[in-house]
């Protein structure tokens, strides 16, 4: 009785044990499966609320500038091919999906905004303005050596006044020609170029009594300025042949003129002599001396009627003043002289006309060329861009993943953007027409200015 009783109590308190490990389990395994369900509840969470900043982060653009900060879509540019987007797209759900979340998808797939960066950093960095500088004005002389003449000319005009100018030719004395030919000459000269009178040998007589007189006197009459035709007709007035001839005084004198003029215009002398150095001094020294100096000044010298002997002590002046000898024997001959420089005159501003109206031109071509391929570039990249978004917004609608309405809704989206585009795709064209009513008015301004000046020395 007692082992039975024994056996049962051994049976009972086995089967407690049992049960109360077998509840223990249960427990952990409710515990277990209770800590697996929190985790992917987390995690759900944790999609969510990472899928809601990335809803909260999009924002529609609605300037260029917050179109080029978007990330280049993943089958932009080059990397577009319609299948592979169609691919993409049904791997994913649209359904749930309103027309924000399916243009911002949308874009990340072919948002050309890297591209549309580029041509935005090329358009506002652009210089849109001819830089092209006209060249300096052919005014003043210029010696048939082929040197240039650029800016405004000093021309300094020095003129024999010695006794032996009161010669007569045909009628009128040397001087009378010579006063006339000069003065036609110089009221030639374009407005900026700089003229000055000086005679010599205007004082006392050609008698050995008055020599000393005579080779001391150089007067500047007619000061380095612009050409007035009054002023310049009362200097030319305002003395007769007389005396010597001190033409190396005059040329070391016309030093000074030119140093007044403290500028960098090319200066020019034009001696007009009917004769030798008569005073002792030497002409082709101080020729030579004035062309080397810092001056740098070209001695050009007329002889007027002058004997054999003469004209060769007046060619070695002119050499040796870097300048060119010319020999006349009457009033036409002297005429012909200035007539021979407007025909060069002429041809000069022709020249200018042409090698400046050019360079403009040429520029402006460049850039406006520059500017309609970017500006062409840009308008399909714009065009490509809302084709390929629509294209797959209408495949997304056929494909029954979204509904006409959110479709209705992308395509405005997709519209609203092009929009933008265009209206900075008139960047490009407000440049454009900049450089071509810059240049315009440059070369009118070129061929005005040259066509004034060859109708003044046309004649």
């Amino acid at each position: 009785m007692r082992k039975a009783l024994y056996v049962f109590v051994l049976l009972s308190l086995t089967l407690s044990i049992l049960v109360a490990c077998g509840s223990n389990e249960t427990v952990k395994k409710e515990a277990n499966q209770g800590d697996s369900v929190d985790k992917e509840t987390n995690v759900d969470e944790k999609e969510k609320e990472e899928k809601e900043v990335e809803e909260e982060e999009f924002e529609i653009a609605t300037t260029i500038e917050e179109i080029i900060k978007e990330k280049p879509g993943k089958y932009s540019g080059n990397k577009y091919n319609q299948a592979i987007v169609h691919r993409d797209l049904d791997e994913n759900s649209f359904q749930d999906k309103d027309s924000f979340q399916v243009y911002q998808y949308l874009l990340g797939l072919m948002s050309e905004s890297e591209t549309f960066e580029e041509h935005y950093e090329f358009a506002e960095s652009f210089n849109a303005n001819i830089e092209t500088t006209v060249s300096g004005t052919p005014e003043g002389m210029k010696l048939d050596d082929g040197q240039v003449v650029n800016g405004v000319s000093n021309i300094a005009i020095l003129l024999d006044a010695s006794g032996s100018m009161a010669q007569k030719i045909g009628g009128k004395t040397k001087m009378e020609l010579a006063k006339e030919a000069i003065n036609n000459f110089v009221a030639s000269m374009p407005e900026g170029a700089n003229v000055s009178l000086r005679v010599y040998g205007h004082k006392g007589s050609n008698s050995d009594s008055d020599k000393e007189l005579s080779c001391a006197s150089t007067e500047l009459v007619y000061e380095l300025n612009a050409y007035n035709e009054a002023d310049f007709k009362a200097s030319l007035d305002s003395f007769r042949p007389t005396g010597w001839t001190p033409i190396a005084n005059a040329i070391m004198e016309s030093k000074k003129d030119f140093e007044k003029a403290a500028n960098d215009a090319q200066n020019i002398i034009y001696v007009v002599s009917d004769g030798i150095e008569t005073c002792d001094g030497d002409p082709v020294k101080a020729a030579k001396e004035l062309h080397d100096s810092n001056i740098k000044a070209v001695v050009n010298i007329i002889g007027f009627d002058v004997d054999s002997n003469g004209q060769k002590q007046l060619l070695e002046v002119a050499e040796a003043g870097g300048g060119q000898y010319e020999t006349v024997n009457s009033a036409d001959d002297f005429k012909k002289v200035w007539e021979k420089e407007r025909v060069r005159l002429y041809n000069e501003w022709s020249k200018w006309s042409s090698e400046n109206y050019n360079k403009v031109s040429r520029e402006q071509t460049e850039k406006v060329n520059e500017l309609y391929k970017k500006k062409s570039e840009f308008s399909n990249l714009m065009y490509a861009e809302k084709n390929h978004l629509s294209e797959a917004a209408y495949y997304l609608y056929n494909q029954e993943q979204i509904s006409s309405d959110v479709r209705k809704e992308v395509e405005s989206l997709i519209s609203q953007r092009k929009n933008i585009l265009d209206d900075y795709e008139g960047r490009f064209k407000e440049q454009i027409d900049h450089l071509q009513d810059q240049g315009k008015s440059m070369k009118d301004e070129i061929l005005e200015q040259g066509d004034n000046m060859k109708d003044k020395y046309r004649n």
